[in-house]
């Protein structure tokens, strides 16, 4: 499966804030996040970093 785990980037360290995500929507700071089952999660900022062979997003908290 594709699916990808989102982190939020705060200062030095990262935390887990979504896991099995599949789809992810960008509008300026706000992005949308969507999990396999169809959850959603809300984040500020902007991605700093996607890492396919990982499976992680990595979001940078502004």
């Amino acid at each position: 499966m594709c699916e990808s785990s989102v982190l939020m980037e705060k200062g030095e360290g990262r935390e887990l804030l979504m896991e099995d995500v599949v789809y992810v929507d960008v509008n300026g700071e706000d992005i949308t996040f969507m999990g396999i089952l169809g959850e959603r999660q809300n984040a500020k900022g902007r991605i700093k970093e996607i890492n396919l062979m990982k499976h992680t997003i990595v979001i940078e908290i502004l």
